[in-house]
This record gives C-alpha cells, sequence and structure tokens, in this order.
C-alpha cells in the first residue's frame, strides 16, 4: 500500500497499516538483536575454548621450559653423563616431549577451529599464530637433536655450548613471541567482543527509541487527520445549521472528497444533505417568489393587483401620518370600455387593458405604483407633493392614452380622479375622495380630470 493510497484509506486500514507498521519494525530490532547476540555468543565461545585454552597451553609450555633450561644447566655443570637413571639429557628430551606434545594440541585446536569456520575474529592472526607454534616446534626438534649429538660426544665444547645457548635462546624468543601472539589474540577477542556488545546495546536503543518516536509520530499524524476531518464536518454542520437558521442558502462543497474512510462516507452524506438542501431552499425562494407575484401583481396586465392595493394604502396612510411625508393617489378608468368588449370582444378588450398597463408603467415614475382595483379601473400611488403636481401626471396620462394607436386595437380616453393626502385621512376616505371626483369626471363628459 503506497503512502497515497494509505492516506486515503479507511480510519481501520490507518490504524492497522500503522500496527503493522509497528510490528514490521519490531520484528526487524528482534531478528537484528538475535542476530547479534549470536555473533556475539559466537566471539564469546572463541575466545572461551580457543584463546584462553591456548593461553592456558602456551603456560605450561612456559612451565616446561622453565624445567628444561635448569636441565640444561645441570647437563652443562655435569659436562658427562651420569649413571643416574634418568639423566638429564633423557630428563630434557621427556620435557621436550611433553612440549611436542601441548604445542600439537595446540595447532590442532586452532586448525580445527579454522577449518569449522568457528573463528571469527582475526582467523588470519589464528592462522599466523598456529604457523608460528609449527615453526617453533621445528626448531625445538632442531634443537633436541644438536642437543642428543653433543651428548653422545661426552664432550661439551665452548662452540657447542655457545651454539646450544643460541638455539635456546632462539627457542625461548619464539616461545614468547607466541605467547605474545595468544595473548594479543584473547585480548583482542576480548576488545571485539566488549566492543560488540556495546555496540548491540547502543543500536538496540537507538532502534527502540526510533520505534518509539515513529509510533508517536504516526499515531499523533492520524489524530491529526481525524480530528481536521471531523473540524471539517462539524463545520459543514455549523455552516448548514447556520443557513437553515438565517434561511440562507448553504454554500455547497466544492472540495472533491477523495478519501474513503467512515468520516469521508458522513462527509458525503453531508454534501448529499447540503446540495439537496440548497436546491429545496432555491426552489422554495422561486416558489416564494412566484407566490408573492401571484398574490400582488394582477394576472392579465401585470401590474399591482387590489390585494397589494390595499396593502400599500395603508402603508401610505402611515408613512403620511407618522411624518410630514405626503403622497397623491390618482384613480383613472377606461371610457365606454364596455362597448369595446360588446364591439371587439373581451379577448380585444383584455389585450387593451394589457397593453395600456404596459404603457401607464413606463410613463410613470419609479417610485410610483401601479395598482389595477377593478376591470377597466387602475389607481396611482405617486409622492407627489401637492394637487397641481397630482394634476399635471394626470393630465400627461390622460393626453397618452387618447393620442394612442395601436393597429390591432380600438383607440380609447379616460377619465380621472385626483386627490392628495390630507389629515386625519384613512385609506378609504381617500379612495371615497378620489372615486368621487372620478364619477364627476364622468359626468362632465369623460377624457377629462376633476381634482378633490
Amino acid at each position: 500500500m503506497s503512502v497515497f493510497n494509505w492516506y486515503n484509506a479507511s480510519i481501520k486500514q490507518k490504524i492497522g497499516g500503522l500496527f503493522v507498521f509497528l510490528l514490521t519494525f519490531l520484528f526487524c530490532v528482534i531478528v537484528f538483536s538475535a542476530y547479534k547476540v549470536n555473533q556475539i555468543e559466537r566471539e564469546m565461545r572463541v575466545v572461551a575454548f580457543l584463546d584462553i585454552p591456548l593461553s592456558q597451553l602456551m603456560q605450561q609450555v612456559e612451565f616446561i621450559e622453565l624445567e628444561q633450561h635448569l636441565q640444561f644447566e645441570q647437563f652443562q655443570l655435569k659436562n658427562k653423563i651420569d649413571d643416574k637413571p634418568l639423566n638429564p639429557h633423557q630428563q630434557f628430551a621427556f620435557e621436550k616431549q611433553k612440549i611436542k606434545q601441548l604445542l600439537d594440541k595446540a595447532v590442532a585446536m586452532i586448525n580445527h577451529s579454522l577449518a569449522l569456520k568457528e573463528v571469527i575474529l582475526q582467523p588470519e592472526a589464528h592462522q599466523k599464530v598456529a604457523t608460528t607454534i609449527e615453526n617453533y616446534t621445528q626448531k625445538s626438534d632442531e634443537f633436541e637433536n644438536y642437543l642428543e649429538n653433543v651428548y653422545q660426544q661426552n664432550q661439551l665444547t665452548e662452540q657447542a655450548r655457545l651454539q646450544v645457548e643460541t638455539m635456546a635462546t632462539e627457542l625461548e624468543s619464539a616461545e614468547k613471541q607466541i605467547i605474545a601472539q595468544l595473548n594479543k589474540l584473547t585480548s583482542d577477542d576480548a576488545y571485539y567482543t566488549d566492543q560488540h556488545e556495546k555496540d548491540f546495546l547502543f543500536v538496540s536503543s537507538l532502534l527502540g527509541i526510533c520505534a518509539i518516536i515513529l509510533g508517536l509520530l504516526l499515531t499523533t499524524f492520524i489524530i491529526q487527520i481525524i480530528l481536521r476531518r471531523i473540524q471539517r464536518i462539524q463545520s459543514n454542520i455549523e455552516t448548514l445549521n447556520s443557513s437553515v437558521e438565517h434561511h440562507e442558502l448553504p454554500l455547497e462543497l466544492q472540495k472533491k472528497i477523495k478519501t474513503k474512510d467512515e468520516l469521508a462516507a458522513l462527509e458525503h452524506d453531508i454534501k448529499i444533505v447540503i446540495s439537496r438542501l440548497n436546491q429545496e431552499m432555491t426552489s422554495r425562494e422561486e416558489i416564494e417568489k412566484q407566490l408573492i407575484i401571484l398574490a400582488t401583481q394582477d394576472r392579465l396586465t401585470g401590474v399591482f393587483n387590489r390585494h397589494k392595493w390595499e396593502e400599500q394604502i395603508e402603508n401610505q396612510i402611515n408613512m403620511a401620518a407618522r411624518s410630514e411625508y405626503l403622497f397623491a393617489l390618482i384613480i383613472l378608468d377606461i371610457d365606454h370600455f364596455k362597448q369595446v368588449n360588446d364591439q371587439y370582444g373581451h379577448q380585444i378588450g383584455d389585450k387593451l387593458l394589457k397593453h395600456l398597463a404596459t404603457q401607464l408603467q413606463q410613463q410613470i415614475h419609479a417610485m410610483d405604483m401601479l395598482f389595477r382595483i377593478g376591470g377597466e379601473e387602475f389607481a396611482i400611488i405617486s409622492p407627489i407633493q401637492d394637487k397641481q403636481q397630482a394634476h399635471q401626471l394626470a393630465e400627461r396620462l390622460r393626453v397618452y392614452i387618447s393620442e394612442l394607436d395601436e393597429v390591432s386595437l380600438p383607440k380609447v380616453t379616460a377619465s380621472f380622479g385626483v386627490t392628495c393626502y390630507q389629515a386625519d385621512d384613512s385609506s378609504s376616505v381617500i379612495f371615497n375622495r378620489a372615486d368621487k371626483a372620478l364619477y364627476e369626471a364622468k359626468a362632465q363628459g369623460r377624457n377629462c380630470i376633476v381634482v378633490a
């Protein structure tokens, strides 16, 4: 499993991967420890079963050489063959045989260990010691033969004595060299073994510390991943909750969810919920807008309807009552509209009303509001300060309607009733006053304006 796949894996797989990693690391530490312990054990066996016994053998050789030296001194003092059962030469030969046996045993031990590859540390040095011992044995045999010849002559000349002393000195020097080499081997082996033990303890401690640090780092890393994911989920839930409380559209999660763990499934579910909520809130807003349009706009003409009229006239009255705000109310009625329906049909009449409403909406100011309050009756609320301005607006609209010429629609005129807000007016009072002025305009012959 690659690092990327492990990062995107489930929580169970993350923890399992961490567990497998730590077990693998621990297994490597155990294997390394077993290998080093086995190596140290083999080195200790070399020291215990080869180097130390060799040193002991050479100590025996050294002791026997000392006895030989005494025998040789006795041989020099007598300078003749005694009649004793065991003369000095015989004693020397006997001691020499013991030395030969010990040295042969030492060489056999070294060669046997080298053949079995039991010597781990300094095998070349051990081979060199074996060669040195073999050379020593050869020199010892030569010395013994020479000494035997001297003994058989039954007279020790000065030259022979010097030769014997020289050969004895060489043997003693070779012996000391062998003992020194063995001591150095034993000392070096002990040093290397001790050093390996220290290295083993150091590396084992270092590996243990590394395992603890890696375990802590990986555990912390996994915990941080989980915490970040939980915080992100919590943030999404808070966003969702805030959107529901404030009736706002929630922001959809744009970031692609790449992981496949349990938290990713939860994030995916939250994303689906947010997406559905977003769609439903958008749909609800559209429905609310449609409902508002249906509730406030006239279905035929598209201007405000009677319901919106009642709401706005009350608002205007309340605003005027609380402040110095003034407004004008203009009511207009299409003249002889019933005749239009009778002559051209209701379909043409509806088209005429729709066309007139569109044109009137374009002629009034942005602050003015146009309402259809009856069949062919419209009302305009305008924030005009006096009756003169209201009359000018009504006159402009009257002239525009009378001059309106649409090929597919009949020409019509309109009558206007105009009034302005007065103190203590209510919605019904101001409406009745404007409506009464409208009927007076119709009574005066239509296509005119009456201001009340």
